[in-house]
């Protein structure tokens, strides 16, 4: 293995630490020890990848959006044209195992009760929303182009949707009995539905490929 490749896994072994500890334990008891230990590395590694716990639940934060806008990118790419099938691999890579776990998503509602104070994470955390919101409100306005409806906004039904999968993120972490993943997306589905129903039958998977 390349020098980069060793230094590029070993930070990534220490940001994967980090979450399972904040996941864990929360903000405030997440310690750099903690992080070495949870990686199996010194705490001279952790030290020399990151100078502070600041800096490392920055990189932490940045990681992780990192990796869930290059993951729906992902599905976007394999849903092919129809806007209806892209908005629907959206909801599907909201709510895949890999991303809506609950150890992601508790680590996630942490940052973003800390991003009110942490300019650092408001920037990060508000960049992803824009740029989530930007793709899906274009493919709400392609979905009522093509499906010729009428005095539809786009922007709003965009929103809603965004509202709509944070809300079903929180219900799945404080409430897990009570709502999967399955449940989650017949949701957002039926949302859809509401507006697209050549589309989305109500609740359930499935986007109009000819759309």
């Amino acid at each position: 293995m390349a020098r980069m490749d060793i230094k590029e896994a070993r930070r990534v072994q220490l940001i994967e630490a980090t979450i399972d500890s904040i996941a864990r334990r929360g903000f405030a008891e997440t310690t750099l020890a903690h992080v070495a230990d949870g990686a199996k590395l010194s705490r001279g590694i952790v030290n020399f990848y990151f100078k502070s716990k600041e800096i490392l639940l920055v990189e932490t934060l940045r990681h992780m959006a990192q990796e869930y806008e290059a993951f729906w990118k992902a599905a976007l790419d394999r849903a092919g044209p129809s806007p209806a099938a892209r908005l629907d691999a959206m909801i599907e890579a909201d709510f895949h195992p890999a991303i809506a776990s609950r150890k992601k998503v508790t680590v996630w509602y942490a940052f973003w009760g800390e991003a009110r104070w942490r300019p650092d994470y408001l920037r990060i955390c508000r960049a992803l929303s824009e740029r989530y919101f930007e793709e899906t409100r274009e493919l709400c306005r392609q979905v009522i182009t093509t499906g010729g409806y009428r005095d539809l906004d786009a922007a709003a039904i965009a929103r809603g949707l965004n509202a709509m999968i944070d809300g079903l993120w929180l219900e799945m972490l404080i409430n897990p009995a009570g709502i999967n993943r399955a449940e989650a997306k017949r949701t957002c589905r039926a949302f859809l539905s509401g507006f697209f129903p050549a589309q989305f039958a109500a609740g359930a998977k499935g986007a109009d490929s000819a759309a």
